[in-house]
């Protein structure tokens, strides 16, 4: 099966010789083309026969299935007369990738239309969209959905200077590519003399411009302002020929230079050298992009060159497009998170949700006091993953989560609370699923009509003794549960951004294996490099653990230092219950500090928390200075747990003086680890907030021992 659908805009030259070379390959699948001007009882002949191209594979059928709808080999296409690329539906035919060849849209802006994940233009951007050239720079696509794969005579010339660059120092570079004429021409001359184009190419060399240079300074930056070129159009149909002049610093001759083409990993893919006396048509329907004609060539000395390369530039052109259009699926397939064994094509920017029934799971187990949420961000931070998904059209997206511990129905945890935060954040109506996981629920969202995308929330998960049970539960169990079939049914798709609780084996988390297709949104991703950010060992960390559960925490601490290059410093109630060996050089411990027989007593200042009668509730002067040193030292500081009593106003004093220093750290890397402390915090500050305490802490430890990302994380470790 295909591991990639694409849609072609526009069925000129470029599109017409991608589709070609596309016909026969069953990595790729070709499901849509807009190409206005063609009849469908006209494509078998359109693709057959051809002025230019000969030689190529015409051992195809074409089979018209419907007024709009053909077969051609495994292709089965769509075909569509569309002038406002906003009117094709390229999510419904399953494209996930658009070749942009109608030479009209320039710009991000403009190439936005295009409801799809990627866009490959084949023509030099207007704006500052990234380029990309296979062979060239390739490499450092980064997941960018609109690109330029810039023009042919850049995919011929860039390679070309790379592979010099990469040995040799290039004083200067100077070309004119003798083009064949192109479909913006006239066979004879026309009233419009604003540009010499207007003349006859029948009859005429014609003098042109071209955006090579400007082209090889986004693709090779290093050589800005060393690259000047012109062109000139001449009276051939196809294929064209770069006159290139080079200076070197190194003196080197042009048989040395031969050799390292050769020695080139892209040799005979990107480059080749013809030692043939062959003339322009013998180079037709070729797929390399940057043939040396070594007869032609000649050596100055002193390191001077002319060097004179053939280039199709409708066919070897169209194949440097699929060949990018291939490395962005090779990215999504198998790029990971920087430095993690998560791959992307988990990530939601890379999956496809049009008309997906989605299943979202979220913690949304936030504090609430007198039926009020007392804290949203939990909530909050979820907002973009959903509105992410809304953007790609899927049929219906249901919200899952837990709220409190219930052990069975409890209509005082009923998620029902969250809806007004929901629909403030999200600016829409949600329907609420009261039934929660049942054949009613099921049924409601089978029958319900719908103009736009609606969002669902399904009652609190945790009402359901399946939800914590599963992780003891065998495999039959598991296959014959009612609930949990029930469950599986709700969605196609299944995205967890439940950071707070990932690493738990419950139903709604783990099940992640029992869907066809899975992934997390940005709230974990950004969860996950924030570790990886923890974990460098070539930066300095300091950690602050403070809190009351130090049994939960000793192993944490335990691990914490032994990373290399890490300072970790003991607040709160551990500290007072925590023996440091002599060997721990690197721990810190709050050694003064703020308290009384009970909190209903003024705070009385606490000279050694180790010998002291009453109870230590905030942390000292002295070990806030401490403290306060520590912080300067380091370049990322982790807080986990507050420092006192942060529910009483007389020792929160603590926590609050150290949110204020840490909030002037604009130069550092700082991350709360969630919890209690996470409640002190403005999250649009400059501090990064967690919205997992232990889930943080546990996730770091596994982390740290098996160097694996995914690892801990539930919803991965059996799946990917």
């Amino acid at each position: 099966m295909p591991s990639i659908k694409i849609g072609i805009n526009g069925f000129g030259r470029i599109g017409k010789c991608s589709f070609l070379q596309l016909i026969h390959d069953t990595d790729v699948e070709v499901t849509c083309i807009n190409a206005p001007n063609l009849c469908i009882d006209e494509i078998e002949d359109y693709l057959k026969y051809d002025s230019t191209h000969k030689h190529y594979d015409t051992d195809f059928k074409c089979t018209v299935i419907s007024e709009n709808v053909f077969s051609i080999k495994h292709h089965k296409i769509t075909l569509v007369s569309e002038r406002n690329p906003k009117n094709i539906s390229w999510r419904k035919y399953g494209c996930t990738v658009v070749i942009e060849a109608t030479g009209a849209f320039l710009t991000k802006d403009k190439c936005e239309q295009h409801d799809v994940d990627h866009v490959i233009v084949s023509s030099p951007a207007k704006d500052n969209m990234n380029t990309y050239i296979y062979g060239v720079n390739h490499n450092s696509y980064n997941g960018e959905k609109i690109i330029s794969a810039s023009s042919c005579t850049t995919n011929s010339l860039a390679p070309i200077l790379h592979i010099i660059s990469e040995k040799y120092t290039i004083n200067n570079a100077i070309f004119t590519t003798i083009h064949a004429s192109t479909a913006s021409q006239n066979v004879i001359d026309i009233v419009d003399k604003k540009a010499r184009t207007s003349r006859s190419i029948f009859n005429n060399i014609i003098p042109h411009s071209t955006g090579a240079s400007s082209s090889i300074s986004c693709v090779l930056p290093k050589l800005d302002g060393k690259i000047f070129g012109t062109s000139v159009r001449v009276p051939v149909s196809n294929c064209s020929l770069l006159d290139l002049n080079i200076d070197l610093q190194e003196n080197i001759s042009l048989d040395e230079f031969f050799e390292t083409v050769k020695h080139n990993e892209y040799y005979k893919k990107i480059y080749d050298i013809s030692y043939k006396k062959l003339v322009s048509s013998d180079f037709s329907t070729t797929t390399v992009p940057c043939i040396i004609d070594a007869k032609s060539c000649i050596d100055i000395g002193n390191g001077k060159f002319k060097l004179m390369i053939w280039y199709d530039n409708e066919w070897s052109y169209s194949t440097q497009i699929i060949r990018l259009l291939k490395h962005i699926n090779e990215y999504k397939q198998n790029k990971y998170i920087t430095n993690t064994s998560i791959p992307l094509n988990h990530f939601i920017e890379n999956m496809n949700f049009y008309d997906k029934r989605v299943i979202c799971r979220f913690d949304y187990n936030v504090p609430i006091s007198n039926n009020v949420i007392v804290d949203d961000f939990r909530i909050y931070s979820t907002i973009k993953t959903i509105k992410y998904i809304l953007s790609q059209k899927p049929k219906y997206i249901v919200l899952v989560s837990h709220l409190g511990r219930p052990v069975k129905w409890d209509n005082s945890k009923s998620l029902k609370i969250l809806i007004p935060t929901l629909e403030k954040y999200l600016d829409t109506t949600i329907s609420f699923l009261d039934k929660g996981v049942s054949t009613d629920t099921l049924n409601q969202l089978l029958n319900t009509e719908h103009n736009s995308t609606p969002i669902y929330l399904l009652e609190n998960i945790r009402f359901y003794k399946e939800e914590t049970d599963y992780e003891n539960m065998s495999e039959d169990d598991i296959n014959n549960n009612s609930v949990i079939n029930m469950y599986k049914q709700i969605g196609d798709i299944y995205i967890c951004d439940a950071f707070g609780c990932m690493h738990r084996k419950h139903m709604s988390i783990h099940s992640i294996s029992r869907f066809s297709e899975f992934g997390y949104g940005y709230l974990v991703r950004r969860e996950v490099e924030n570790i990886i950010n923890m974990l460098d060992n070539n930066k300095k960390k300091l950690v602050i653990v403070g809190g009351n559960k130090i049994k939960d925490k000793l192993p944490f601490i335990d691990l914490i230092k032994t990373i290399p290059n890490t300072s970790l410093f003991l607040g709160g109630k551990i500290a007072t219950e925590y023996t440091v060996n002599k060997d721990d050089k690197n721990i810190f411990v709050m050694t003064d500090g703020f308290g009384n027989i009970d909190m209903e007593q003024s705070p009385l200042y606490i000279e050694d928390i180790k010998t002291t009668n009453l109870n230590v509730y905030d942390i000292g002067d002295n070990s806030l200075t401490q403290l306060y040193k520590l912080i300067e030292d380091n370049d990322i500081v982790f807080w986990n747990g507050s420092l006192g009593v942060i529910e009483n106003k007389d020792y929160i004093k603590g926590s609050i003086s150290l949110i204020k220093r840490l909030l002037d750290q604009t130069d550092k890397n700082i991350i709360i680890g969630g919890g209690d402390t996470s409640t002190l915090i403005d999250k649009n500050g400059n501090i990064c907030v967690s919205t997992g305490g232990g889930a943080l802490l546990e996730l770091l430890e596994n982390v740290s021992k098996n160097n694996n990302y995914l690892i801990g994380l539930n919803i991965f470790s059996n799946n990917v």
